[in-house]
């Protein structure tokens, strides 16, 4: 099958604007349907799921999300209203880990848009790499979301801001 992308065509441009990032996803997406499936790698994979989470959030709470730094403390508004959301009932337990590893792949959309790092799947689970330190961004997100506001997004941003 002859190749209907180049090397160029698979980087994200994390600096992008939302609309720009869910514009190439979706030409992305168009070229995987019509058999290129090696564009269906981990960067792409964790990239849909960060941009299911900006819509989720945005119809959910109206919070507008982004990937400049001013986002990381509107994710902490959001986990702290997710985390009312299970207590009260009003998102279902099941669902955790699905906003969870959505919640964690827009964490590491942030990372690596304003600290840099790349995508890595390890035996752990997929991670952002930022100078050859793994972030574990789903799991942080799946315990930010189990334990309330004992753990804390900008805390875990700025530690992984440090590595740089």
């Amino acid at each position: 099958m002859k190749r209907l992308d180049n090397e160029s065509s698979r980087t994200i441009n994390y600096s992008a604007d939302i609309a720009q990032l869910e514009k190439y996803y979706e030409e992305q997406y168009e070229l995987i349907k019509s058999g290129n499936t090696d564009l269906a790698t981990l960067d792409l994979v964790m990239l849909g799921n960060s941009l299911d989470f900006i819509r989720f959030v945005t119809k959910t709470f109206d919070i507008k999300l982004s990937n400049d730094e001013n986002s990381v403390s509107r994710l902490e508004e959001v986990f702290d209203a997710l985390n009312r959301g299970f207590l009260q009932k009003n998102f279902l337990d099941e669902n955790s880990g699905s906003i969870a590893k959505k919640a964690g792949a827009y964490l590491g959309f942030l990372i690596i848009s304003n600290i840099g790092g790349k995508w890595v799947d390890t035996e752990n689970g997929e991670a952002v790499d930022v100078n050859g330190r793994k972030a574990y961004v789903c799991d942080f997100a799946l315990s930010r979301l189990q334990s309330g506001t004992e753990l804390n997004v900008s805390d875990y941003y700025k530690s992984i801001r440090t590595v740089k």
